[in-house]
């Protein structure tokens, strides 16, 4: 399950954007969230190092080409797709 958090505040550093989005989380579901899928730009931002916000951030980062800038979606990895198993033919 993920959560979608969007914030185009320009002036805003995208850890802190993250930061919320993960409380936001927390509140929400009651737990943790492990991942943050995000753009690219975001992304390669989240990796640079911050004074603001030392450190990793506090959930894995995986770039998505397909996700709009400013936009994080914050969760727990599902797992693969269940298998669906063809009925025999007789």
């Amino acid at each position: 399950m993920f959560l979608g958090w969007y914030d185009p505040d320009r002036k805003k550093p995208a850890r802190a954007k993250l930061a919320e989005a993960i409380d936001r989380y927390i509140e929400k579901f009651g737990r943790t969230p492990r991942f943050c899928l995000t753009s690219p730009q975001d992304a390669a931002d989240l990796a640079e190092p911050s004074r603001t916000f030392p450190g990793e951030p506090p959930v894995a980062i995986q770039a998505r080409g397909y996700i709009s800038r400013w936009t994080f979606y914050i969760g727990e990895d599902a797992g693969p797709p269940p298998r669906v198993e063809e009925p025999a033919a007789a």
